[in-house]
């Protein structure tokens, strides 16, 4: 379930640095929260120069905002912010300076994926095992 919104301007990353940052993002919350990878999308939208601004000011930012299901502890979720901003620099090049990761909850029930509402955190194995 969770979904990956990565944001920023054309030309800030290329094909193979998104195609790198998705499978960054997937790995890190797949280790971190024990979802499955298959559980993970990232989607990029990259928009025109000068309509992100930063401070009033035109920026090239990387905005990642994340809906993940409810029930992981806070102390996962921060480390998973933690990480993927400075995974985001690292692979795109952009200063963690101008980086910004959120995390939202959702509870697991409120989402249907493949036609199946989701387990919940921890209960994936079950799930994964009933569509087999």
């Amino acid at each position: 379930m969770p979904v990956y919104h990565v944001v920023t301007t054309e030309n800030t990353v290329p094909a193979a640095q998104k195609a790198a940052l998705a499978a960054e993002i997937t790995r890190l919350h797949a280790s971190i929260t024990g979802a499955p990878t298959s559980f993970v999308h990232v989607t990029f939208a990259e928009l025109p120069e000068g309509s992100v601004f930063t401070d009033a000011a035109p920026s090239r930012p990387l905005l990642i905002e994340a809906t993940t299901r409810a029930g992981h502890a806070d102390a996962e979720k921060t480390r998973l912010a933690r990480e993927i901003s400075a995974a985001g620099s690292r692979l795109t090049g952009v200063p963690e300076s101008h980086i910004l990761v959120i995390i939202k909850d959702s509870p697991a029930r409120f989402a249907a994926e493949g036609g199946r509402i989701l387990p919940e955190p921890g209960d994936e194995g079950d799930w994964i095992a009933e569509s087999g």
